[in-house]
């Protein structure tokens, strides 16, 4: 449209009102103006220079122009005139923000305000304030409010802060649980002190007294239990990490941290350092034991290198194979025909029959390592000197009954059996490597062969 051709029209009014509209409109610092509505679009009869400028023309560039005219969408061109139209219908104000998306892509927030001019033409008059920069702060702050969230959600994390002058402690529903104080009701210094395991909280008194002296810039962390019930009873244990802030004065004004529920971490510590006293213990006894064994093998075997090697080794091997059994369960137990198997690996299995009761026979660690070699030893003598040196066989029988387990050992077939004139490592190792244990073991021999009739104490669920 030419420039003749958008003849501002004013029914009701003149130049000069117009004129003096405009400049009104020009001093203020909003966007305003006066839009005409037509049938299916509107057209601005006069706007202020600030409109102009978020168009990118010069002061009264926009005064004429339809909607069309100045590069909207169809959909932007219905919008704009149903707002209009509902507003100069009703005869009322209408309030909103709303966003906009400018022809070149630039996109804005605005808060508008249209109200309808009286007379019999429809003319409503705008005053609209840009918000972009309040509206994205609101995001930045949402965004920033969302991170939180998520971050305190992910980490377990409660927030408190802390009035010192009003004796005051304002906790998140997180902290209420942690500390075991559920509910609305006003905390102070001594509600808070109240609900800290009271082995702890000298210990918490003393952190928070050297922040509020200006140790480390008044930043203290502090592991602590509290007196709410964690699962199963347990204690629940928190680290608090807070900050002390200070008036210009340099005295406390405020305390401002976090709580996080370490409970778990806590448990899997001590548990790690029971492992680990637990480790030191069995390398201990391990030690003991390769030593016993290299003296008491020593003693067989002299003056035979040979000898000395093969019946170490073969001991030592029985020994490790307990250990690899047990590692494979944790060092938890280990169940008794798992024990047998393990023992009697290096020899032929058609050389045993193995009977026992269908009943779990879980063993501790201690007890499993030693009935490896117990059952070792008693195999390793079969084949120098027993039933399975010949054409002979060995029967294993075992039961389980009120919270024991019996074994019985008993070889047949071999040459016949006399009575040991001494007591050779062997047989102390059978005799005292469950005693020490709780267990006992009988060894007989009976012409017919070897028995050795064992009993030990079952591991507890």
């Amino acid at each position: 449209m030419a420039e003749d051709e958008r003849e501002h029209r004013w029914p009701e009014g003149g130049r000069s009102g117009e004129a003096l509209l405009k400049a009104m409109l020009d001093a203020a610092e909003v966007v305003a103006g006066v839009v005409e509505l037509l049938p299916d679009d509107y057209r601005i009869l006069t706007a202020n220079r600030s409109a102009s400028d978020l168009y990118g023309l010069p002061a009264g560039g926009l005064d004429g122009m339809t909607g069309r005219e100045q590069g909207l969408t169809e959909d932007q061109v219905a919008s704009r005139v149903a707002t209009l139209k509902t507003v100069w219908e009703a005869q009322a104000t209408r309030t909103g923000e709303y966003s906009f998306r400018f022809p070149n892509g630039r996109e804005r927030w605005f808060f508008g305000t249209y109200s309808p001019l009286h007379g019999s033409t429809p003319m409503v008059a705008f005053v609209i304030l840009d918000i972009t920069a309040r509206r994205e702060a609101q995001l930045q702050v949402e965004r920033q409010g969302a991170r939180l969230s998520l971050a305190l959600n992910v980490t377990g994390l409660g927030l408190w802060d802390y009035d010192v002058g009003a004796d005051r402690v304002d906790w998140d529903e997180r902290t209420r649980q942690l500390f075991g104080a559920h509910g609305e009701g006003t905390i102070d210094f001594a509600t808070y002190a109240a609900t800290v395991h009271p082995d702890d909280f000298p210990l918490v008194a003393a952190a928070y007294q050297r922040a509020v002296a200006g140790e480390n810039s008044g930043v203290y962390v502090v592991e602590h239990r509290t007196k709410a019930a964690g699962e199963n009873g347990s204690a629940t244990w928190i680290r608090g990490a807070a900050r002390v802030l200070f008036d210009p004065d340099g005295r406390p004004s405020h305390v401002i941290g976090t709580a996080q529920d370490i409970s778990a971490q806590v448990a899997a510590r001590e548990r790690q350092d029971l492992l680990l006293a637990e480790l030191n213990h069995r390398v201990k006894n391990n030690l003991a034991a390769v030593q016993a064994i290299a003296a008491q093998t020593m003693r067989g075997a002299a003056d035979n290198p040979a000898a000395f090697r093969a019946a170490f080794d073969s001991r030592i091997q029985s020994m490790a194979r307990g250990h690899d059994l047990l590692t494979r369960n944790s060092w938890e137990a280990a169940d008794l025909r798992e024990v047998i198997d393990a023992a009697l690996a290096p020899f032929a299995t058609e050389l045993f029959d193995i009977t026992g009761a269908a009943t779990a026979a879980p063993l501790t660690p201690e007890m499993a390592v030693n009935l490896v070699m117990v059952l070792n030893e008693l195999a390793t003598n079969a084949a120098k000197y027993g039933a399975l040196s010949t054409n002979g066989r060995v029967s294993i029988v075992w039961d389980v009954s009120g919270g024991l387990m019996t074994l019985e050992w008993r070889e047949r077939g071999g040459p016949p059996v006399t009575t040991p004139t001494h007591t050779g490592f062997g047989t102390r190792l059978t005799l005292a490597a469950l005693q020490a244990y709780g267990g006992t073991v009988e060894l007989v021999f009976p012409s017919e062969g070897v028995e050795c009739r064992m009993k030990a104490p079952l591991a507890l669920g």
